[in-house]
């Protein structure tokens, strides 16, 4: 039988040398389970794990210290900066891999900021510049000014920025405009969005509510900056009259 030895007391502390001393990690818990030989622990209350130029806190945490791998749950915080990008996010549950390429798998009750990223969302994953969303209520570039909800997004993120983004599921897109005109709706089933190319193209049941005026087409492609819109195939326009301008369209006979 394979002999496991524990040891458990107060603010437990490990060190794990990583492949460089900048690289070193450290898990301070209240209390500890560590099996030496296997490198398996179980670690509880006020968590607090640093690697790198991040912090994690959570409740409970368990994993393999050799493999750098933690499963955390329990009102977790990562504080920091990822890829040079500053990092301030919360969730209920997540999955760490600390390697060459770290891995960062969040799930339930996600939100915070990710560079000049607001997310809320169900499921983020965080893998070098590529982040990966699931059931996201928010997903907002405060740069460009443009705020996504989807049930899926998959983006790439370098010095703060959304460099590029492909969302799909009920999607709705608001463009806010930098000094001039009316914030533009954007609904449909697919969008892609690229900043070289300074576009978001929607498909699938479009439409683009402006101003009380909706814009229907098979697609459409939106510019950001300049807060113009495409439309591609049968585009057409209604507009969404109140009860004050039916008044002043009465007839002039008309008695009151």
């Amino acid at each position: 039988m394979k002999y496991a030895f524990y040891i458990t007391f107060l603010l437990f502390l490990i060190y794990m040398p990583a492949q460089a001393a900048t690289d070193e990690i450290s898990l301070t818990s209240d209390t500890m389970q560590y099996d030496i030989e296997a490198g398996l622990f179980y670690a509880e209350g006020d968590v607090t794990i640093k690697a790198r130029d991040i912090v994690i806190m959570a409740t409970l945490a368990s994993g393999h210290m050799n493999s750098r791998t933690f499963n955390l749950s329990g009102n977790i915080t990562i504080n920091g900066t990822w890829n040079g990008d500053n990092v301030n996010l919360a969730a209920v549950s997540a999955t760490v891999e600390i390697g060459d390429r770290p891995v960062y798998t969040l799930e339930s009750g996600i939100s915070g900021t990710f560079g000049k990223i607001a997310i809320d969302c169900d499921y983020l994953q965080m893998v070098g510049n590529d982040i990966t969303a699931k059931n996201v209520r928010k997903f907002q570039d405060q740069n460009a000014g443009i705020t996504f909800s989807a049930e899926n997004i998959k983006g790439k993120i370098e010095n703060g920025e959304l460099l590029q983004a492909e969302a799909e599921g009920r999607i709705v897109i608001k463009g806010t405009p930098g000094k001039s005109g009316d914030i533009v709706e954007l609904k449909g089933k697919k969008a892609i969005y690229s900043i070289d190319r300074g576009t978001i193209v929607v498909s699938g049941g479009v439409s683009a509510t402006q101003n009380k005026r909706t814009l229907y087409a098979d697609s459409l492609v939106y510019f950001p900056v300049t807060n113009r819109i495409e439309a591609i195939g049968k585009p057409r326009i209604t507009v969404n009259v109140d009860d004050e301008n039916l008044s002043s369209l009465s007839s002039p006979n008309e008695k009151k």
